[in-house]
């Protein structure tokens, strides 16, 4: 996708782009009516730091050209309502993340708040994103 994500910034219009994203929201909104678990990887491949990955394309929207100024806002909703099903599929006691930084699993909604506040993500070069340990709760 991230070949034609070039064809797309060119032209200034993003059909397929916008079609991706639906199509990956379609399919965590299924899994979350049917409470299926999202499938294996499906959440790390998209807060991956590939070109084409959710992260990176949300990151790096806003500086897209935009034949049309509502597509800018499409691509935006579309990118955060995949964020939001990701969230709510999220359970925190099954994520092994917690032992890079060497604390014990999350457990409650509360105990996910304060580690994720203990982390905070910054934008680092070509609109990758890099998670920076105890770096406290102000964005970067």
């Amino acid at each position: 996708i991230s070949g034609d994500l070039e064809v797309e910034r060119r032209h200034q219009e993003y059909p397929q782009l916008r079609a991706f994203l639906k199509l990956l929201l379609s399919l965590a909104r299924a899994h979350a009516a049917a409470s299926l678990p999202l499938p294996a990887g499906f959440s790390t491949c998209l807060l991956s730091e590939r070109p084409a990955s959710l992260c990176s394309v949300f990151a790096v929207h806003a500086g897209f050209g935009y034949a049309t100024e509502g597509e800018r806002w499409d691509v935006a909703s579309c990118c955060l309502s995949l964020f939001l099903q990701l969230l709510e599929a999220y359970d925190p006691s099954s994520d092994p993340s917690h032992e890079l930084c060497g604390a014990p699993p999350p457990t409650t909604p509360a105990e996910a708040t304060a580690w994720l506040l203990s982390t905070r993500a910054a934008p680092a070069e070509q609109g990758h994103w890099e998670w920076v340990s105890g770096a406290g709760g102000g964005g970067g």
